[in-house]
């Protein structure tokens, strides 16, 4: 399965600049913020307002809204009107495990109508020309189609997983615990995921050359 990225949909930069935002920046802005005496409810919450100007910047600065982006900031929106109704701080963390298992559910439930989410984030980024090519070898290549649908099957199920283990641990630790632990658990879950996804797409690789290789002299015997 060749792409023309080192693995569909691993943009490992752009990964971490996005978890630096919607996982540093607020951790940071909370720490900072009640060292300075701010309630855990302000001081989330500020974290959360300069996590969606991050957000919106960046919408701004690309030009258009891709459906991460609106799915994060959506999140951010919802959550902290809800926060603020509710006055419940641990709201605030809880939020962004909903966000995750959002997302985990789109990357499941995209399995069901053919386009693997993999398959549509793979190609951001890529020139026409390569998300051309990247199309054309979907269509024709069955191994790759299987592989991208096991992709998206694995996120689907780590992030539903991450998700519903932090709402858990949410309402079992102290507010000022679960902030930095649940930007960890994140950390740790996407870092698991690309690994795997990376050992994946290798042996998805193998097997077509493995594949080429086998048709390579019946084609010259003919």
């Amino acid at each position: 399965m060749s792409t023309a990225t080192p693995a569909p949909g691993m943009d490992r930069k752009g990964i971490a600049r996005q978890l630096l935002r919607d996982a540093g920046v607020p951790m940071t802005a909370y720490y900072v913020l009640h060292a300075a005496g701010a309630s855990d409810l302000v001081a989330l919450g500020a974290g959360t307002v300069i996590s969606g100007v991050f957000v919106i910047a960046e919408i701004v600065r690309k030009r258009r809204l891709d459906p991460f982006a609106a799915v994060i900031l959506a999140s951010f929106a919802l959550g902290l009107v809800l926060t603020f109704i509710s006055g419940d701080a641990r709201f605030v963390v809880a939020k962004d495990s909903f966000t995750t298992a959002l997302i985990g559910a789109a990357f499941l439930g995209s399995t069901l109508v053919g386009k693997p989410l993999i398959y549509v984030s793979a190609q951001r980024g890529m020139s026409e020309q390569a998300a051309g090519a990247f199309r054309e070898r979907y269509r024709t290549s069955p191994q790759m189609r299987r592989t991208l649908g096991s992709l998206s099957v694995i996120w689907g199920a780590g992030l539903c997983l991450e998700a519903a283990l932090r709402v858990f641990l949410v309402y079992q630790l102290p507010i000022a615990t679960m902030v930095w632990l649940s930007t960890v658990m994140m950390v740790i879950t996407f870092g698991v995921l690309i690994a795997v996804t990376l050992i994946v797409v290798r042996r998805s690789r193998a097997r077509a050359a493995r594949g080429d290789a086998a048709v390579e002299p019946v084609a010259a015997a003919n």
